[in-house]
């Protein structure tokens, strides 16, 4: 803890949604599994934080960013859980039936780099950085339609942090959107642009990201249009996501990325993505 707090808290802020190839953990504290299991108390990890920004050694944005994590969504999380078990764990309201995919037990079955990266992290380390598990595990994971409870089993055996109550509504409200709302006000799903936007994984990658019809489409941004295509009916009316629908029936091929949407998950299925 004391030294995140003097070497990694200053750059967090800038630098805490950020994926990296060649730097699994970048400006995190991986203080999770020592407040899970007890050994830390949130009250003091806040405390030495709120005490190396009073000392002006941590900008505002990173302490802030800091705190909010520990005292607003693991809070948040916490009391979500004890609100809703033991039935919110068997929710799934996008109805999404497909098993947990090849890849998750087995990085070399895929060739999206970025995929490749995290889940290679999880098996030396046990570990992936909050961006990570959202964007790139758990997004591929929902617009791919795989099931909630296989996705949050993986989870909850695959990493050092984890724990019923830290993994059950993360990936059933937050990641998977199997609450139908309940946690979340929207389904976290983005396409390859994000993924290139927040990371330099892209580059040089077997697919490339501005594709979304042919061999080179990239499986995030295909899947993508073609989850809010699948999901129309239910996201139409979301005003955070309205937008995102609306350009998905816009798209003036959008059979085409529905057919290589098929093409993609049938790959998958497979274990040759």
């Amino acid at each position: 803890m004391k030294y995140f707090m003097k070497h990694n808290l200053p750059m967090f802020g800038e630098h805490e949604d950020a994926m990296l190839k060649s730097n699994w953990h970048l400006a995190h504290s991986l203080l999770s599994p020592y407040l899970n299991l007890g050994l830390l108390l949130p009250g003091e990890v806040i405390a030495a934080a709120v005490k190396e920004f009073e000392a002006g050694k941590v900008p505002i944005n990173s302490a802030e960013g800091f705190i909010r994590q520990v005292i607003g969504w693991r809070e948040y999380i916490w009391n979500c859980y004890w609100q809703w078990m033991p039935k919110y764990a068997e929710m799934n309201s996008l109805d999404a039936r497909r098993d947990l995919p090849k890849l998750f037990t087995n990085p070399d079955a895929t060739s999206m780099s970025c995929m490749k990266s995290a889940l290679n992290s999880v098996y030396q380390r046990s570990y992936a950085h909050h961006i990570e598990r959202l964007m790139v595990l758990g997004n591929f994971a929902l617009i791919a339609g795989v099931n909630p409870q296989q996705l949050n089993n993986w989870m909850w055996n695959s990493f050092v942090d984890a724990a019923e109550w830290v993994m059950v509504p993360n990936v059933i409200g937050m990641s998977q959107y199997a609450d139908g709302g309940m946690l979340a006000t929207k389904p976290y799903a983005s396409g390859g642009a994000y993924i290139d936007r927040m990371s330099d994984h892209c580059k040089g990658c077997r697919y490339d990201r501005k594709q979304r019809v042919g061999p080179d489409a990239c499986p995030f941004t295909v899947l993508y249009w073609d989850f809010f295509l699948r999901h129309e009916k239910v996201f139409a009316k979301n005003p955070r996501i309205a937008r995102q629908v609306r350009a998905a029936q816009q798209l003036s091929d959008h059979e085409i990325v529905r057919e290589t949407a098929v093409s993609i998950l049938s790959r998958l299925d497979q274990g040759v993505l």
